[in-house]
C-alpha cells in the first residue's frame, strides 16, 4: 500500500502507518522551502555583473549555459561571458527551485582614436560595433557627432566620451 505526503510547510514530520495486523511503521520527511520567484535584471552586458536573489536562504544558483552566463553558487553574482540567452536556476533542496531567463547582450568593442583634442579643433573616435549612438559627459567642453564620433574641443577639461548600443551597453573613453 501507499500512501501521498503533501508538504504544508518547511521542516520535518513524521509520517505513521499502520497495518493490517496493527505493526506501525513510521519515516521522518523533511519538506524544502519552496523558493520565491527570482530578483534581479533581465539583462546584462557582456562582461558585466549583475545580482539575483531570492526570498529563501541557503539555496544554489546555475546557470544552463556558461558559455553565456555564469552564477555564483552561493552568491546570485550573474556574470555575462557571451551574446546569448541562458536560464539562471536557483535550487533549494532537491526538487524545489525556480528559474529565470536571462539576456547577455554584446559590449561594443574598445573605442579607438585620439585622446587629446585642442580648442577649436576636432579628432574622429571610432567603435568597430556597428549601431551605437556617441554622447559627451560635458558638451560645454567637448562635442561628438551622435552617429560620426567627431569630437570637437571648445574649452579646455576632460570629457568621458560614450558610446552606448540600443541596449544600454557602453564604451567610454576619457578626451582631453
Amino acid at each position: 500500500a501507499g500512501g501521498l505526503v503533501t508538504g504544508v510547510s518547511a521542516g520535518v514530520a513524521m509520517i505513521s502507518y499502520t497495518g493490517a495486523f496493527g505493526c506501525p511503521a513510521t519515516v521522518n520527511v523533511t519538506v524544502n522551502p519552496e523558493p520565491t520567484p527570482i530578483t534581479g535584471a533581465d539583462q546584462v552586458c557582456q562582461g558585466y555583473t549583475t545580482t539575483y536573489t531570492d526570498g529563501v536562504s541557503g539555496g544554489t544558483w546555475t546557470s544552463s549555459n556558461t558559455f553565456i552566463a555564469t552564477a555564483g553558487p552561493s552568491s546570485g553574482v550573474i556574470t555575462g561571458v557571451n551574446a546569448g540567452m541562458a536560464t539562471i536556476t536557483y535550487s533549494v533542496g532537491v526538487g524545489c527551485e525556480v528559474t529565470k531567463d536571462i539576456t547577455v547582450n554584446p559590449t561594443p568593442v574598445p573605442v579607438t582614436g585620439p585622446t587629446t583634442v585642442c580648442e577649436t579643433q576636432s579628432i574622429t573616435l571610432s567603435d568597430g560595433t556597428p549601431g551605437g549612438v556617441w554622447t559627451s559627459g560635458s558638451p560645454l567642453l567637448e562635442t561628438v557627432g551622435s552617429t560620426t564620433g567627431v569630437v570637437s574641443g571648445l574649452s579646455a577639461g576632460t570629457v568621458i566620451i560614450s558610446y552606448a548600443l540600443g541596449t544600454g551597453c557602453s564604451q567610454v573613453v576619457p578626451v582631453v
